[in-house]
């Protein structure tokens, strides 16, 4: 059996699937925010809120069936888990983004990529060991 480190060759395939839905949730939520921020000039924050949860949703179908192959139903437990886990870094999301505006004014994209990088981070480690730990 493959192993890196101390992961399973198991474990460092769900990460890989992880890291590949997270570049299309990524890629979901940039495309929603910029297009509602950058293009229709919308209020940055509901830009935020609404590409986040478009990316969200694509998380939850993608990671329960492909990435972690869960056999729990679609509404569960897991999925509650993962609603108040992406609050949770969605709440994050706009504190970020608050700071990197406000205090070191950055722009509205950089300040996006930025706050998008901490929070994969943070929303891999809960969902990895709360939300779809079998």
């Amino acid at each position: 059996m493959f192993r890196l480190g101390n992961l399973s060759e198991d474990e460092v395939k769900r990460i890989m699937k992880f890291g590949i839905t997270g570049v299309a949730n990524t890629l979901i939520d940039i495309g929603v925010y910029s297009l509602l921020a950058l293009v229709l000039e919308a209020n940055v924050f509901f830009s935020q809120c609404c590409g986040f949860l478009a990316g969200m949703l694509n998380s939850y179908l993608v990671n329960r069936s492909w990435t972690f192959k869960s056999n729990h139903r679609f509404f569960s437990l897991q999925l509650v888990k993962f609603v108040i886990t992406n609050l949770i870094v969605l709440a994050l999301s706009l504190l970020l983004l608050k700071i990197f505006i406000d205090f070191f004014l950055w722009g509205k994209f950089l300040a996006k990529l930025a706050a998008t990088a901490i929070t994969l981070v943070v929303n891999f480690l809960i969902n990895r060991l709360w939300v779809f730990n079998n």
